[in-house]
């Protein structure tokens, strides 16, 4: 077996030659409800998982027994699968010491092309545009200034990434229980278009969560307001991404099956392995540990695929461990294993993009405060440079207790002899 410190070993395999076309009896879309072979492979591993069916213990598996399958990809992600978010509680801190036209900054975001920016968070829940509105709820509102808005926006465009921006949801007439306030939203939107500004629209985060609970039935109604506003105010970026819920499955199902299909673009979730107070360093390379991501983006996927077939599944929020990271673990080489299993794992099930929080801050931070690249950063670039969209069939990708976990993808053009990462 293949290993690495005595611990699992975890890595893509990167295929050169000429890849064919995605073949209808392969394409993940089919998931729910489905045929083939690979859909039939994910809803088993579904069914043992809500059946709390033990496994049979750690799996070893050597190299010369991995089957790989190049006739055709299971499926394709988008070429901005590998994407970033920025903290929406920065905007507060002025952007927290980020020098978006720092050289250094730029050249680090370039690396990661394509790839969209999304600034968004708990906190954007509290952001207001250029406004001295009162507080509405129990936490102090902060102000975001149009030159902010526009510093974020002119470094988007300079180091070539799309951005996606969260609206504050929680602006409500009356507060908490009435409908969505839009006034601050529109001012926004309307600036954006008179600065000629392309920008993608979430509105809400983790709303599953909120202290005071808003039905899904009717945070769904906010998203109609919300398109309305788009074509109004004229936009330039017209998708709409969410709910960007936090775990909780039958509050996401509920409030997609309330939209009418075609309306999101993308529907989201986050996902993190646990808290960052409570994370140990085994749990980077513990397979349950990485299992239980399997089971979550199955749930996701198939809900999505089932109520709203026309958007792409997006991961809007991951990294390792929430609340800014583990200490001296989210920022270091072992945190690697959890990366690049989430990236393996989440093209296989269909995920189109994958959102890594955060570019620079925490510890879960692909940069640090000082602006130096953590070794998840030198991780996404090779991920960048190497991995291409199409992803192909490992026999027991999916497979519980692997200790040898291997995903493969056809290699970026221009494609060359086999490469290992």
């Amino acid at each position: 077996m293949t290993r690495v410190c005595g611990f699992l070993f975890s890595l893509i395999l990167v295929c050169g030659g000429v890849c064919k076309d995605i073949s209808e009896e392969w394409r993940l879309q089919n998931i729910c409800p489905g045929s083939g072979r690979l859909c039939a492979r994910i809803h088993e591993v579904q069914a043992r998982i809500e059946q709390k069916l033990p496994t049979q213990g750690k799996r070893k598996l050597t190299i010369d027994q991995i089957v790989l399958n190049v006739s055709a990809p299971i499926s394709e992600v988008d070429p901005q699968f590998l994407s970033v978010t920025i903290d929406a509680g920065d905007i507060s801190r002025n952007w927290s010491g980020i020098t978006f036209t720092a050289q250094r900054i730029i050249n680090m975001a370039r690396g990661l092309t394509p790839a969209m920016l999304r600034v968004g968070g708990t906190s954007g829940d509290f952001l207001i545009f250029n406004s001295s509105t009162e507080e509405t709820v129990q936490r102090t509102n902060f102000t975001m200034t149009p030159q902010q808005w526009d510093e974020v926006n002119k470094f988007v465009e300079t180091v070539g990434w799309d951005f996606v921006f969260g609206l504050n949801a929680l602006l409500r007439t009356p507060y908490p229980n009435g409908s969505w306030d839009s006034d601050n939203a529109r001012m926004l939107l309307s600036y954006s278009t008179s600065r000629n500004y392309t920008v993608q629209w979430e509105l809400g985060n983790e709303p599953d969560l909120w202290g005071t609970p808003i039905p899904a039935a009717d945070h769904a109604k906010d998203f109609l307001t919300l398109q309305d506003l788009v074509v109004q105010e004229k936009t330039l970026g017209q998708m709409l991404v969410g709910p960007d819920v936090a775990e909780i499955l039958d509050y996401f199902t509920k409030f997609i099956e309330s939209l009418p299909h075609g309306l999101l673009n993308a529907t989201t979730y986050h996902h993190y392995y646990g808290r960052g107070d409570e994370a140990k360093l085994s749990q980077c390379y513990d397979v349950e540990v990485l299992d239980s991501f399997i089971h979550e983006a199955v749930s996701f996927q198939a809900s999505s695929v089932a109520l709203q077939p026309k958007a792409s599944m997006w991961l809007g929020e991951t990294s390792s461990f929430s609340g800014g990271g583990a200490p001296s673990i989210s920022d270091t080489f072992v945190a690697g294993f959890m990366w690049l299993d989430k990236l393996g794992i989440a093209a296989v099930i269909g995920h189109k993009r994958v959102f890594r929080q955060d570019f620079i801050g925490g510890s879960y931070s692909l940069l640090d405060a000082e602006q130096n690249p953590l070794p998840d950063y030198w991780l996404s670039l090779l991920y960048k440079k190497l991995v291409g969209t199409r992803v192909l069939f490992v026999k027991d990708s999916l497979e519980l207790g692997r200790q040898l976990r291997i995903y493969a993808h056809c290699a970026k053009p221009p494609a060359g002899f086999p490469v290992w990462l």
